[in-house]
């Protein structure tokens, strides 16, 4: 015996509400979550280190990233610094100053960055005339 089709398609209906009212709550929870996880993410910095290596020891050497002077004093080559970037979605600029003395050849800097969780990125400038100025721009995608 068959039964009565309405009874049977309300009852039907009646199950999908029963299970979509949940399922639209969980739904709905892990979206925002996810947004709210970007976002603190966002404002948090990124532990990194900072490596520099060079040839010939220079007399002055400056290194900024968002304005902030990372080397203290000249040791010799390699010099590391644990450094906390503020973003690395957008970039980040690393400023690089540095002279040498009078009758040093012309002598390269190789600038690595390795911030957790990303790939390291290295980047070597060449001086000219005893000294080099350079913005150093390192990207992850």
């Amino acid at each position: 015996m068959r039964g009565f089709p309405p009874i049977q398609i309300f009852l039907l209906a009646l199950t999908f509400i029963v299970l979509a009212v949940p399922l639209s709550h969980l739904t709905g929870t892990v979206t925002q979550a996810k947004t709210a996880a970007a976002k603190v993410e966002e404002t948090q910095h990124v532990k990194s280190l900072l490596r520099l290596r060079y040839a010939h020891k220079p007399a002055t050497l400056s290194v900024k990233i968002a304005d902030k002077e990372l080397i203290a004093e000249i040791g010799g080559s390699p010099i590391e610094v644990q450094t906390a970037l503020p973003s690395v979605k957008d970039g980040v600029d690393v400023f690089l100053s540095a002279t040498w003395a009078d009758g040093t050849p012309d002598t390269s800097i190789t600038v690595e960055l390795e911030p957790d969780g990303f790939a390291s990125r290295s980047e070597t400038r060449w001086s000219s005339a005893g000294s080099l100025d350079e913005v150093i721009t390192f990207e992850w995608k």
